[in-house]
């Protein structure tokens, strides 16, 4: 299998490249994801020439505008030099599927990176690191996360999930922009999407229907911004539990009663948190693959990403 190649923070794969010298390597990342992923690694202070070590920097409110500034040298200021990196970094990172950032970093941070007033007091609302924002500006729609929030394992699997699809899309639909492989890749990814956003799903699939009327990539633009805006949230319990009932409808003519009773109880039971979702989901992709319910077994819900991650085994 090819690997995804995917933006990482160069620090969380064990590069002294901090500013004390130190580094953050990250285990998951390090050990387990660059099984699959392919890492690009960035470290825009030392790109800009920084050095290491180096003096400490944050964000800084001034004048409503937010600049990264020495912290004991405000006059040092590296805001338009982080933004010029990530310009000119942008266009060779096309191929990217996601990127994984140092969480509060001021270059890298992106959620809740904390800004200071010009007096050196903390401000209440939190910003992103200047890199990350600058490069959001340019990808959008990429996959961004922070190393600190995949220890969560719902942001993780989202994470993921939004990696593998993002591939999936450029593979299998941006490499031949027709309708039918627009109609294939929603079709694939029908329950997925209904697990994550119902609401969503709805008006992905009024979209693929225009495939056929309107320009093919007017379509693409809407269906990628929107179908990436559903991934985004986190799949709820009840979803879940929607989803894995509809699906086990598509074999309710092969099970027998025990059997239906059987799973019908472990979605239940996952409902009530008592297993984690990989039971009900082994269960159903047994049956689907015994009685070969083609529609089911090429469904992305079953099977998002590779078995082995183990994700959803705490979910």
């Amino acid at each position: 299998m090819k690997k995804i190649k995917v933006g990482i923070s160069a620090c969380l794969l064990g590069q002294a490249v901090r500013f004390n010298g130190s580094h953050k390597n990250s285990v998951f990342c390090n050990e387990i994801l660059s099984e699959w992923f392919e890492y690009v690694p960035i470290c825009p202070e030392v790109e800009i020439g920084m050095g290491v070590p180096r003096e400490p920097i944050r964000l800084v409110n001034e004048n409503n505008q937010i600049r990264v500034k020495n912290v004991t040298d405000q006059s040092k200021d590296y805001t338009d030099q982080l933004h010029a990196l990530a310009d000119q970094r942008a266009p060779e990172l096309h191929d990217l599927c996601g990127y994984i950032f140092m969480q509060k970093s001021p270059s890298c941070g992106v959620f809740r990176v904390k800004v200071y007033n010009q007096n050196g007091m903390p401000e209440t609302n939190p910003a992103m690191g200047a890199f990350a924002y600058q490069l959001k500006q340019h990808y959008p729609l990429l996959p961004m996360e922070e190393a600190g929030r995949i220890n969560d394992i719902r942001l993780r699997e989202n994470f993921i999930i939004r990696v593998f699809a993002n591939q999936d899309w450029r593979e299998h639909v941006l490499a031949a922009p027709l309708a039918k492989n627009l109609v294939a890749f929603h079709t694939r990814y029908k329950f997925l999407l209904q697990a994550h956003s119902e609401s969503h799903y709805r008006k992905l699939g009024q979209l693929v229907a225009d495939a056929g009327v309107k320009p093919i990539d007017e379509i693409l633009q809407q269906y990628f911004t929107l179908f990436t805006e559903c991934l985004t949230q986190v799949a709820k319990i009840n979803n879940h539990v929607n989803v894995l009932l509809h699906m086990m409808g598509f074999l309710k003519n092969q099970l027998p009663s025990e059997v239906k009773a059987s799973l019908l109880n472990l979605i239940e039971r996952y409902k009530e948190q008592k297993v984690h979702l990989i039971v009900p989901i082994t269960m159903l992709k047994h049956y689907v693959d015994i009685h070969q319910i083609e529609y089911l077994m090429n469904q992305k819900y079953l099977s998002p990403y590779p078995y082995e991650l183990g994700l959803r085994n705490s979910l």
